[in-house]
């Protein structure tokens, strides 16, 4: 499919990009694990959505699929406690 056969210059091919690493099923389970505890940290909730995919994700994946699905609570994205052992002198 060329400009010649549809006198277009747009490419007839769609969603040449990268799939998604989540699907709509992993967000749909993704949206269950936060609705149970809104006060869960990213990694946590990041570590509980691994245990049901077959490849892990990183918690920037985590996060961008919750803004994805409209759940941009600030609680989600706590940030960990820093510890008297993970302090810099």
């Amino acid at each position: 499919m060329t400009y010649t056969d549809h006198w277009r210059t747009s490419s007839a091919k769609r969603n040449s990009g990268r799939k998604p690493k989540l699907c709509e099923r992993d967000r749909h389970t993704l949206k269950r694990t936060v609705s149970e505890n809104h006060r869960t940290a990213a990694a946590k909730v990041t570590a509980e959505l691994n245990i049901h995919l077959e490849d892990s994700v990183p918690t920037k994946t985590v996060i961008r699929g919750l803004h994805k699905s409209n759940i941009n609570s600030t609680a989600v994205f706590v940030k960990p406690l820093i510890t008297e052992n993970n302090t810099k002198r």
